[in-house]
């Protein structure tokens, strides 16, 4: 391992993952996180340049003093670039004022330590040792489900935290001298690992950046955005695998159209703010009433859609009913104000001429309307043993 050759392949990757996170940045309708990981990136080659310049140099204050300092700044930059990815509720005034107190910190205890270089080295170890420690717990946070690049960079923080130590034990028995010839094998590979992990670290923030972008956007194709639930296009997609399931299996199956009565006055009357606090409520106290298989989506505006694999028609018109209590029973305060919240429901059970959820939801829409124009608040169901016959409605 020729240790020259490493640092100079690294302060070039490095400058040039710097100037990446920059265009990133301008790019990215300038998202801080960018910058912070640009100026960290920078900041360690400028560390590590500084560093390596104590072979021909004879100026401490530089080369040991300003080089720690920027290389002890380069992973508080990228923490600080974690946290503002992460967006969490403690504004980021606070955690710079914290950074900015810890960093002071810092600083008077690698001053209090300058005098003697090998504990300035290992003081400055320990110090980069904790901050990828602290790394490694906002990195659980991210927005990101389990991925590759999530796993690979928190693998790679806490191996960083390892080295780190490892580093300044070394440092503790001896400084590092001028001459690479005086460090010995094990002080030079950890010291190769430090380099390579800070490279392969920043080399996985963009691509992390990436993946948490790609499970938004599909998280937001399938999700309605409102209330959280599957929207129009995911509850097709589902619910037609369920339907071909139960036809292949031939298993009961059934479907649910609710709609919140009068959610209209609702709006009108309160404003469209107080109407999606409604639908909000709503959502919950049905989705609390359903068990985990079950799917439900929100179709749009005040209607809902039920998906109830394995539930035959006595069994669903049960569910139907019991959804329209809870709701009646949960209103909406506002400034002491009850808004009631009730729902019609119109259901079906799958019948051999059904062809998809398509048709199911078609008859149960039916069936829906004919719980409102009874007045409301009501349940019908059409059972598959009358298919054709008369409606029955219950009041809920």
């Amino acid at each position: 391992m020729h240790l020259p050759t490493l640092i100079v392949i690294t302060l070039i990757l490095n400058a040039l993952l710097g100037l990446l996170m920059v265009v990133i940045y301008d790019l990215s309708k300038r998202k801080p996180c960018f910058l912070y990981w640009a100026l960290s990136c920078l900041v360690f080659s400028l560390g590590i340049a500084l560093a390596s310049a104590r072979v021909s140099i004879d100026l401490p204050v530089v080369t040991y003093g300003l080089a720690n300092l920027m290389l002890l700044s380069a992973p508080i930059l990228a923490i600080l670039g974690i946290r503002d990815f992460i967006g969490a509720d403690v504004p980021l005034r606070m955690t710079r004022s914290r950074s900015l107190s810890l960093f002071l910190l810092a600083s008077l205890l690698l001053g209090a330590s300058y005098p003697d270089k090998a504990v300035f080295s290992a003081v400055t170890s320990l110090l980069m040792a904790g901050c990828f420690a602290v790394g490694a717990l906002w990195i659980r946070q991210l927005p990101v489900r389990n991925t590759v690049p999530r796993l690979l960079l928190l693998t790679l923080y806490i191996a960083h935290a390892v080295v780190m130590l490892m580093l300044a034990g070394l440092s503790f028995g001896s400084a590092p001298e001028a001459s690479s010839g005086n460090r010995s094998w094990v002080y030079e590979l950890v010291l190769a690992s430090h380099i390579l992990l800070t490279t392969g670290t920043a080399m996985l923030f963009p691509l992390l950046v990436y993946v948490a972008t790609e499970q938004r956007l599909k998280r937001l194709a399938n999700q309605d955005e409102l209330t959280e639930l599957f929207n129009r296009r995911a509850y097709f997609n589902i619910s037609d695998n369920l339907f071909s399931e139960s036809v292949r299996v031939g298993t009961d199956f059934s479907v649910l159209m609710v709609d919140l009565d009068y959610f209209k006055q609702v709006n009108d009357q309160w404003g469209h703010a107080v109407g999606d606090q409604c639908l909000q409520l709503a959502a919950k106290t049905v989705q609390a009433q359903l068990r985990e298989q079950d799917i439900l989506a929100r179709l749009g505006g005040e209607e809902f859609a039920v998906t109830l694999p394995g539930i035959d028609a006595t069994e669903a018109e049960d569910i139907a009913q019991r959804l329209c209590r809870c709701l009646a029973l949960k209103p909406l305060m506002i400034n002491g104000q009850a808004i009631q919240i009730t729902a019609s429901v119109g259901g079906v059970q799958r019948r051999e001429d059904h062809t998809n959820v398509q048709d199911m939801l078609l008859q149960a829409d039916h069936a829906l309307y004919s719980a409102k124009s009874k007045g409301r608040n009501k349940v019908i169901f059409h059972h598959p043993v009358q298919p054709s016959g008369p409606e029955q409605g219950a009041p809920a």
